[in-house]
Protein backbone atom coordinates (compact mmCIF):
# COMPACT_ATOMS: atom_id res chain seq x y z
CA UNK A 1 0.00 0.00 0.00
CA UNK A 2 1.29 3.41 -0.93
CA UNK A 3 -0.14 6.22 1.21
CA UNK A 4 -0.25 9.49 -0.76
CA UNK A 5 -0.81 13.10 0.28
CA UNK A 6 -2.99 15.64 -1.52
CA UNK A 7 -0.20 16.37 -4.04
CA UNK A 8 0.26 12.67 -4.78
CA UNK A 9 3.55 12.54 -2.90
CA UNK A 10 4.49 9.30 -1.16
CA UNK A 11 3.93 9.38 2.58
CA UNK A 12 4.40 5.69 3.36
CA UNK A 13 5.02 2.37 1.60
CA UNK A 14 3.78 -0.64 3.54
CA UNK A 15 3.67 -4.36 2.80
CA UNK A 16 0.31 -5.58 4.08
CA UNK A 17 0.36 -9.21 2.99
CA UNK A 18 2.83 -11.91 1.94
CA UNK A 19 1.15 -14.27 -0.46
CA UNK A 20 1.83 -17.71 -1.81
CA UNK A 21 2.56 -18.54 -5.44
CA UNK A 22 -1.17 -18.38 -6.20
CA UNK A 23 -2.99 -16.25 -3.63
CA UNK A 24 -2.89 -13.68 -0.87
CA UNK A 25 -5.46 -12.24 1.50
CA UNK A 26 -6.11 -8.57 2.14
CA UNK A 27 -9.28 -6.72 3.03
CA UNK A 28 -10.27 -3.09 2.64
CA UNK A 29 -10.19 -2.84 6.45
CA UNK A 30 -6.46 -3.62 6.71
CA UNK A 31 -5.63 -1.61 3.61
CA UNK A 32 -7.32 1.61 4.70
CA UNK A 33 -6.36 1.26 8.36
CA UNK A 34 -2.77 1.74 7.22
CA UNK A 35 -3.61 4.57 4.81
CA UNK A 36 -5.47 6.41 7.56
CA UNK A 37 -2.63 5.85 10.03
CA UNK A 38 -0.45 8.06 7.84
CA UNK A 39 -3.12 10.67 7.13
CA UNK A 40 -3.25 9.74 3.44
CA UNK A 41 -5.66 11.55 1.16
CA UNK A 42 -5.47 8.67 -1.36
CA UNK A 43 -3.88 5.25 -1.47
CA UNK A 44 -2.49 3.00 -4.17
CA UNK A 45 -2.69 -0.79 -4.05
CA UNK A 46 -0.17 -2.93 -5.88
CA UNK A 47 0.93 -6.52 -5.98
CA UNK A 48 2.89 -8.83 -8.19
CA UNK A 49 1.95 -11.94 -10.11
CA UNK A 50 4.88 -14.39 -9.78
CA UNK A 51 3.81 -15.99 -13.09
CA UNK A 52 4.98 -12.84 -14.88
CA UNK A 53 1.53 -12.27 -16.39
CA UNK A 54 -0.03 -9.08 -14.99
CA UNK A 55 -3.52 -9.91 -16.27
CA UNK A 56 -5.87 -9.33 -13.30
CA UNK A 57 -7.59 -12.36 -11.81
CA UNK A 58 -11.28 -12.43 -10.86
CA UNK A 59 -10.13 -11.94 -7.27
CA UNK A 60 -8.05 -8.88 -8.27
CA UNK A 61 -11.07 -7.36 -10.01
CA UNK A 62 -13.34 -8.04 -7.03
CA UNK A 63 -10.82 -6.63 -4.54
CA UNK A 64 -10.40 -3.48 -6.63
CA UNK A 65 -14.16 -2.89 -6.54
CA UNK A 66 -14.24 -3.35 -2.76
CA UNK A 67 -11.24 -1.05 -2.26
CA UNK A 68 -12.76 1.65 -4.46
CA UNK A 69 -16.08 1.53 -2.59
CA UNK A 70 -14.41 1.57 0.83
CA UNK A 71 -12.06 4.38 -0.13
CA UNK A 72 -14.89 6.55 -1.41
CA UNK A 73 -16.82 5.92 1.79
CA UNK A 74 -13.82 6.90 3.93
CA UNK A 75 -12.85 9.93 1.84
CA UNK A 76 -9.54 8.29 0.89
CA UNK A 77 -10.00 7.28 -2.74
CA UNK A 78 -8.10 4.43 -4.30
CA UNK A 79 -5.56 6.10 -6.61
CA UNK A 80 -5.00 2.88 -8.57
CA UNK A 81 -4.50 -0.85 -8.23
CA UNK A 82 -1.40 -1.96 -10.11
CA UNK A 83 -0.63 -5.57 -10.95
CA UNK A 84 3.03 -6.19 -11.78
CA UNK A 85 4.25 -9.21 -13.71
CA UNK A 86 7.75 -9.60 -15.08
CA UNK A 87 8.51 -6.43 -17.02
CA UNK A 88 4.81 -5.66 -17.65
CA UNK A 89 2.06 -4.14 -15.54
CA UNK A 90 -1.69 -3.56 -15.45
CA UNK A 91 -3.26 -0.35 -14.14
CA UNK A 92 -6.93 -0.61 -13.23
CA UNK A 93 -7.16 3.19 -13.38
CA UNK A 94 -5.94 3.28 -16.99
CA UNK A 95 -7.73 0.13 -18.13
CA UNK A 96 -11.09 1.14 -16.68
CA UNK A 97 -10.80 4.86 -17.45
CA UNK A 98 -11.28 6.10 -13.89
CA UNK A 99 -10.39 9.63 -15.00
CA UNK A 100 -13.15 9.88 -17.60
Amino acid sequence: MLALNAKGDLMADRTLSQGTATATLISPREFFREALRYGATSALAWHNHPSGDPTPSREDIALTGRLRAAGESLGVPLADHMVLGGDRWHSFRAAEGWDR
